[in-house]
């Protein structure tokens, strides 16, 4: 990392430390070291001539002054925000960076033509994707990583909406059982997890709330899984269900990219999810605005040949 970040981003390190509770939590939002936001700190500290962050136990917690600033660091970057739409519209153009959070199965199909269609209607926004899931993608937003961020809520285990950020529903989705080809119940329509209580599960990696999703499912039916296997993205664990004999839920959207070697079918009674683009309330940049309307048009579209 740069030695001579501003005191702008510096007071963003500091907000996240005082959202996220410690170096390492608002270290994983900003995609830095501890130490690094440590430096960046020490580094505002002399700037404000008092000190921000003391030790407690083995994190930090933030002084009267660190927390005065860090309070008042949230609405240095609102206004930042809006200082950035202004100068778009000084230009009469929309341009402007747009960075963008999402989830995997929204990459692997409306994401890319919605940013892909962006690009030829406004050449001036540079839209950069990072897939990224929720419980990391929303803390980011609201530290101002992200401008906007795709996420899912499931109706069994629905997403906690930070405050002052805006929901657009893109589109509805439902979870998909996986099963090697060669399984007993490959022909069916539709299946229950109940018939499948003695299999091996692969889920999704420890600590992350897609392995707590397929835990909790699986629970709600009266299921204890056995979960062998935890692997992060859904080519593979298409690939252990197909290797390893294991079977798996996913999302309805991500069986687009599974193999032959492995079979589909809508669990049953079905169980949906909701997709959403989210932004901060106070965003009013005209090349977010234009991104999130490619989004929703792409997500709505998609799979009934409009995209």
């Amino acid at each position: 990392m740069s030695g001579d970040l501003s005191n702008v981003e510096r007071l963003r390190m500091l907000h996240a430390v005082w959202r996220r509770g410690s170096l390492a939590a608002a270290a994983e939002v900003l995609h830095v070291t501890p130490s690094a936001i440590s430096q960046q700190l020490t580094k505002l500290e002399r700037e404000a001539g008092t000190g921000l962050l003391v030790r407690h136990g083995r994190g930090v917690r933030l002084t009267p002054a660190g927390l005065l600033l860090a309070q008042r660091s949230e609405r240095v970057l609102a206004e930042l925000r809006g200082a950035r739409a202004d100068l778009d519209s000084l230009t009469g153009e929309t341009t402007g960076v747009v960075e963008i959070g999402a989830i995997p199965s929204a990459v692997h199909t409306f994401i890319t033509p919605a940013l892909t269609g962006l690009a030829v209607r406004y050449p001036g926004i540079e839209a950069r994707l990072h897939e990224v899931e929720p419980e990391e993608s929303l803390p980011a937003l609201t530290d101002g990583v992200f401008d906007v961020v795709v996420v899912e809520s499931w109706e069994n285990l629905p997403l906690t909406r930070p405050p002052n950020t805006r929901w657009t529903v893109l589109r509805d989705d439902a979870a998909t059982i996986v099963l090697p080809a060669g399984h007993r119940l490959a022909g069916a329509d539709s299946i229950r997890a109940e018939d499948l209580a003695d299999e091996i599960w692969v889920a999704w990696a420890r600590r992350t709330l897609a392995n707590a999703w397929i835990r909790q499912t699986l629970r709600e039916r009266g299921i204890e899984p056995t979960v062998r296997h935890t692997v992060s993205g859904f080519g593979t664990q298409f690939a252990v269900v197909a290797g390893l004999g294991a079977v798996t839920i996913v999302p309805g959207m991500a069986t687009t990219i599974a193999p032959p070697t492995v079979v589909c079918a809508p669990l049953e009674p079905v169980l949906h999810r909701q997709l959403y683009a989210v932004q901060p309330q106070g965003e009013t940049r005209p090349a977010v605005a234009e991104c999130v309307a490619a989004l929703v048009g792409a997500a709505r579209s998609w799979g009934t040949g409009g995209s």
